[in-house]
This record gives C-alpha cells, structure tokens and sequence, in this order.
C-alpha cells in the first residue's frame, strides 16, 4: 500500500479545486470560440475560431480533460507498481 501523508492529500484536493475552476473557463472558451474576440499581434480584432485552427479546438476539448484525468489518476498509483 502507498504511503500517503496529509500533505500529499491536501496537496491534491487544491490542485483539484484549482483545476475544477480553470478547466471549465477554459473549455467556455475554446467552446464559444465563434463569440470570443481575440486581438492579434498587429491590431485586428477576430473570433477565436478564426484564429485558431478547428482541429487545435477540437483536440483541446477533447485531449484536455483526458490529460487531466490520466494525471490524477498516475499520481494516485503507487511508484513501485509499473
């Protein structure tokens, strides 16, 4: 069995809160990219999904969350078991 202080779980409950905020502002973001206006580098102004290809959106939104997930799940399983 792991050997998991009180640090180690507090540690991880704020990475988690931190995470269930920023992560869904995020994806808001990436998912109403037709209604985010972004200024570019020389001064115009577009929406979001111009500016950014819709394969790069489309794995954010996908790929993200599932990162998210393996993460949490690799700091849990113990370091001498794979």
């Amino acid at each position: 069995m792991a050997n998991i202080k009180m640090q180690d779980v507090i540690l991880v409950a704020i990475s988690l809160i931190v995470i269930a905020i920023i992560l869904p502002i995020g994806l808001a973001y990436i998912g109403s990219a037709d209604l985010v206006v972004v200024t570019l580098p020389n001064g115009t102004e577009v929406a979001l999904a111009d500016a950014v290809d819709p394969a790069v959106l489309t794995l954010l939104t996908v790929l993200l969350p599932i990162l998210v997930v393996i993460g949490i799940i690799m700091y849990f399983i113990p370091k001498g078991s794979y």
